[in-house]
């Protein structure tokens, strides 16, 4: 009886550790295409939904040619970057982390966005795995680690926890730093199953 206990317990403890290592995705938008003209991105959210709270979205896009705008819903609905929250041109790569369960709106503000170039993007939190997202939020201030076009050419890089949407995977050596305290948990739950065995 001990036996079984101990086993559902290590088995138990693996599975807390395997969820934990799952957390975040980084998802190219627009996947090969990028951030540019002609895009489908309502196609592209359609096929990668659910976003969930903790997700990177990363623009891959041609510097000079088109920009990064962080809207509400108005702007994104008109296309007005009059009232951004924030706005990114520098560099080719930009990444936004969807820090809170809530509506996000982006456009390019180079005149593409009447075509179609803009996302909407419904970020869960967490905790959830079903049903169609949070409510309607707009406005506010910048939820992201972005930047304007005042600051550094750098964007802020998102973790390589874990790839989706054609992005770079993880070198092994990260993934195995982020999983060495749950080896450690591992290690512990077949210490007690060796003793009880024994």
């Amino acid at each position: 009886m001990e036996t079984r206990l101990a086993l559902a317990l290590l088995v138990l403890l693996l599975a807390v550790a395997a969820s934990h290592l799952a957390e975040a995705a980084n998802y190219t938008v627009g996947d090969d295409k990028g951030w540019n003209p002609d895009v489908d991105y309502t196609a592209w959210v359609k096929k990668h939904k659910p976003f969930f709270k903790g997700d990177w979205l990363i623009f891959e896009y041609q510097n000079g040619r088109s920009d990064v705008v962080q809207v509400g819903e108005v702007g994104y609905d008109n296309c007005d970057k009059a009232s951004a929250l924030s706005s990114y041109s520098k560099g080719t790569t930009y990444a936004f982390q969807l820090k809170e369960a809530k509506d996000y709106y982006f456009i390019c503000s180079y005149g593409y966005c009447y075509s179609g170039m803009k996302l909407h993007v419904t970020a869960r939190s967490t905790g959830s795995s079903s049903g169609s997202g949070g409510g309607k939020q707009s406005g506010g201030g910048s939820d992201s680690s972005s930047s304007d076009d005042s600051s550094s050419d750098d964007s802020p890089s998102p973790p390589s926890k874990k790839s989706k949407a054609k992005s770079s995977a993880a070198s092994p050596s990260i993934l195995a730093g982020a999983a060495a305290p749950y080896a450690v948990i591992a290690a512990t739950g077949a210490l007690l199953l060796n003793r009880i065995v024994l």
